[in-house]
C-alpha cells in the first residue's frame, strides 16, 4: 500500500471562512438611499439570476450596478455604488491569525464564488487577502462551486495532484465538489477546529 501524499498547498473559501457576509447590508443601505423598502430590494437583487449571472462573469460591475439601477428607476453613481454593495464583510480574526500561520509554511489560494465589486473591495480592505498566492473567482473562471472546473482551474494552476490540495469551505455541498475532484477537503465551523482538522491530514499548523 503506497504512502499518501502530504499536503503541499491549501485552498481556502472566503465567505463564511474569511470573513462572514450579509447581502441585507447592502439592501438596507441602497434602501436608505433611493427610499424603497430593503426586503423588496433583497427580493429583487437576490431572488432572481442577477446575483448568480454577476458572479459567473456575466456582467462586469457597471454593467450589473445599471441593471439594479433600471431595478429601482434609481440614479446611485458607481462610485458610491461600490463601497455600498462591496462593503459587508467582517473579518473572522481567528481564520485570519490561522492563515497568517499557515502561510509561513504552505502557499495559500483563494477559491471563491464571487463578483467583481465584492472581490474588488475586499483587495483593497481585507489584508489577509494579500497572503494568497493565487486567485481562483468564479466571475473569472466563468463557473462556481461545486462545478468541477472552478476546482481544476486550482489544481491546474498549482501543477500538483488532487490528494496533494486541501480545500476548506463552510458549505458541505462545496466539500463534496472538492472531494470529486480528488482533494482533500474540510467543511469550517471554527477557526480551532479548522486547524484540529488539517493537523489530521498531517498539515503543519506553526
Amino acid at each position: 500500500m503506497g504512502e499518501e501524499t502530504a499536503i503541499r498547498l491549501i485552498i481556502s473559501d472566503f465567505g463564511g471562512v474569511i470573513c462572514t457576509f450579509d447581502y441585507r447590508i447592502f439592501c438596507e443601505r441602497l434602501a436608505r438611499r433611493i427610499g424603497r423598502d430593503a426586503e423588496e430590494i433583497y427580493a429583487a437583487v437576490y431572488g432572481s439570476d442577477l446575483h448568480a449571472e454577476f458572479e459567473q462573469g456575466r456582467l462586469t460591475g457597471p454593467e450589473y450596478h445599471k441593471r439594479v439601477m433600471n431595478l429601482f428607476d434609481a440614479d446611485v453613481p458607481y462610485a458610491e455604488f461600490f463601497p455600498m454593495y462591496g462593503d459587508i464583510f467582517t473579518e473572522i480574526p481567528g481564520t485570519c491569525e490561522l492563515l497568517r500561520r499557515l502561510h509561513t509554511r504552505y502557499p495559500l489560494y483563494l477559491l471563491s464564488d464571487t463578483n467583481e465589486i465584492h472581490f474588488g473591495y475586499v483587495k483593497e480592505t481585507v489584508e489577509v487577502v494579500r497572503l494568497f498566492d493565487q486567485f481562483i473567482v468564479s466571475y473569472e473562471v466563468g463557473a462556481m462551486k461545486p462545478e468541477p472546473r472552478i476546482y481544476q482551474e486550482a489544481l491546474r494552476r498549482s501543477g500538483l495532484p488532487a490528494d496533494a490540495c486541501v480545500f476548506i469551505d463552510d458549505r458541505p455541498g462545496n466539500v463534496d465538489g472538492a472531494r470529486r475532484v480528488g482533494m482533500h477537503a474540510l467543511q469550517f465551523t471554527s477557526p480551532e477546529r479548522c486547524a484540529v482538522d488539517l493537523a489530521r491530514l498531517g498539515v503543519v499548523v506553526p
